[in-house]
This record gives structure tokens, sequence and C-alpha cells, in this order.
């Protein structure tokens, strides 16, 4: 697997076991919405209603967040952007975003609550769900973003949308396990691998693609995550390290002062939110850099460093940050403090996590790395 290291996970259900451990609180927070994911689904790109009879129903179709009718016109088009306020209608029947999202929370409940359980019933529906969306004709989803993000009055899809399929990564170590459980057989593996080496070469070659690998935030940082795990997963590693190999001099060095600070992100009406969401693409790039044997945070001192530094700044109170440590904005910052230390060994941030670690019992990072005292 990549992002889910197998050690770390047997390590993790060994601790389950006991009562009253992080694990067994998060595993009951998995198992809950496992148990939903139970009584839903499959989604599928095809259940939408709004999009234009035209277009293939199997395309991706979103709204872009921030983007709102404009008050002033009767229909109001075209629609006018407020940066970090979500527009509702993303959520409709209309589009596919929350389908997505939905859809990949559900594999990764399903996934971690078979694998800790080894319950069947989550496995097979988990391995349902991943046919439904990427493998069966009838419903499958093309592997592009080409309307991703539209803005009524302005524009039918963007670049910008590419963020929306940073979700998939995720999809990728579930559909590993689920292969390893029975629950996927090789030929729903073998084309699962087909369906994101066909997207890889969209966002290689693609208008949207080109585009966003010139983003110069977290939009390139997920990019080139997107980029590397997908031609991995897909069977070119020679691909993917290509992208590692440039991925401190062109994403971290760029985009992270030396003294901590993400200009391009700070600047947003979020900062708190966006300093994170970049780190959180950075540190990914990461594990995958380690699974080729090119450690960003430990060999690339270089990248190493800044990404500390981030982590530094954004733990340390260096900005106008919320002031209370269990609002649940801190639990990614909790999550990658673990990652780091579970990843480097270092202790830097020692200080910082009992802060926030008993506010998070639930996160499901504590199936996903082993117990701190196992490190």
């Amino acid at each position: 697997m990549m992002f889910w290291h197998a050690d770390w996970l047997q390590r993790a259900k060994a601790a389950h076991s006991s009562p009253a451990t992080r694990q067994s609180q998060a595993l009951e927070a998995v198992i809950c919405n496992a148990d939903r994911a139970l009584q839903r689904g499959p989604f599928s790109v095809t259940q939408k209603t709004g999009f234009p009879p035209d277009r293939d129903i199997h395309d991706y179709y979103s709204l872009a967040p921030y983007w709102w009718p404009d008050p002033d016109k009767e229909n109001g088009l075209p629609y006018t952007r407020r940066d970090g306020q979500t527009n509702p209608e993303r959520y409709g029947d209309g589009v596919d975003g929350w389908r997505r999202h939905e859809m990949v929370q559900d594999v990764t409940s399903l996934t971690l609550a078979g694998y800790f359980t080894e319950d069947p019933r989550y496995l097979d529906h988990a391995a349902r769900q991943i046919r439904v969306w990427f493998l069966n004709p009838e419903t499958a989803m093309n592997p592009n973003m080409n309307y991703s993000q539209y803005i009524p009055g302005r524009s039918s899809g963007r670049s910008y949308g590419i963020i929306d399929s940073r979700a998939f990564i995720r999809i990728i170590d579930a559909a590993r396990l689920l292969h390893q459980s029975g629950a996927l057989n090789d030929d729903d593996l073998a084309s699962l691998k087909n369906w994101f080496g066909r997207f890889a070469a969209w966002l290689a070659e693609s208008e949207h693609g080109r585009q966003e690998q010139k983003a110069e935030n977290n939009h390139g940082t997920f990019y080139d995550l997107q980029l590397a795990s997908f031609h991995w997963f897909s069977g070119d590693e020679d691909l993917a390290a290509e992208v590692i190999a440039a991925f401190t001099g062109k994403r971290v060095l760029m985009q992270i002062g030396q003294d901590g600070r993400m200009p391009r992100e700070l600047a947003r009406t979020r900062p708190f939110h966006y300093t994170l969401f970049n780190l959180q693409a950075m540190m990914n790039m990461a594990l995958i850099a380690d699974r080729l044997g090119m450690e960003l945070l430990t060999i690339d001192r270089e990248a190493g460093d800044r990404i500390h530094s981030a982590i530094t700044f954004v733990s340390g109170g260096g900005h106008d940050w919320p002031l209370d440590r269990t609002h649940p904005d801190y639990m990614p910052l909790y999550e990658l403090l673990r990652l780091h230390e579970t990843m480097t060994g270092m202790d830097d941030f020692g200080a910082s996590i009992p802060k926030s670690e008993t506010a998070f019992d639930a996160s499901v990072i504590h199936l996903l790395l082993p117990p701190r005292n196992q490190r």
C-alpha cells in the first residue's frame, strides 16, 4: 500500500483489543460511519439530475464552492466570488461533488471497519461502491475532470476543479486492502489500475491539467500528489519518481519561506485551514516518496527543514489561529504532528501533541499510525 502502512495497521489492530484505548475509540467511530454506509449507496456520477443533456452523464460535474448568484441580476448570472463562503448549491442533487465526498468517506470507513473487525459485510459493500463509481460500464465515472467546479455564467469547468479528485487518492489503499481480503478480485484491481492510469494521462495532457500544474499554491501541491500517486498505482513508478524529484524545488521551497510561512495560503480568508491543507498534501507526498526510497523528510534535508518550519509555525501560535485547541480545525494539525513524529522519529512537537490529543480520540489517525509508544 501507499499511504496506509501494513505494519502500522497491524500494530493499531493489536492495540485496539485493549479497552479504553484511543484505537478502540477511533474504531467505534469508524464502525458507526460504516454502519451508516451499509444503509446507503452505492453512489455514481450517473445519479445526478442537473447535467446538460448534450453531455456525457458519466463525466464528473461539480460547482465551484465560493461562487454565488449575483444578487443584483434577475437570473443571478454570472455568479460572483465570495472567498471562504461555500455556496450550498454545491451539495445539491444536480451535481456530483457531495456524492464523490460521501463515496470516498464510505469506502474508507467500510474498508477500515472490515479490516479491524473482519466483518465481510463492510468489505463487500466497500468493494461494491468502488465497482459502481469506477468500473461498471453503466455507472462508472469517465477518467477526467472536464466539468469540475463550473461557474454558472462564466465557465463549464475549470482547472481549479482538479482539486476535487484529490479524494480519489484515498481509494488506492482501500482498494489494495480490499484486494488482499478477497472483496476485490484480480480483474477488479487491474481495471482500477487502468482507470487511474488513464486519469493520470488526462492530468498530464489536458488543458485543465496543464493549467493546474502551473498553480503556485495548494492546487499545485495537490496536483503533484495526485499525479505521482496515480502513476504509482497504475504501475508507472518512473513517472511518479519524476514528479517527486521535482517536488522540493517546485513546491516546497517555492511555497514555504524559511520562517515556515506560506504567503499564498496566509493571504486567504481561511489562512489556518489552507496552511494545514497544503501541509497535508506535502506530508502525503513524503509518504509516497518513502515508498520509492526518496525520503523527503529525512534524506532531502531542504524539503524536510522547510516542512518542519511550516509545522512549527502553524503549531506555535505564530499567527492569528483559533485559540481553543479543542476546536475541530485543530484535528488536521494534530494528525500532521502525529504523522511527522511517526515518520521522522523526532519529538520536536511532543509538547504540542498532548494539547490536542485528548480532544480527538475518535480521529482515524489512531487506526492508521502505530500507538505513540510503538514508533
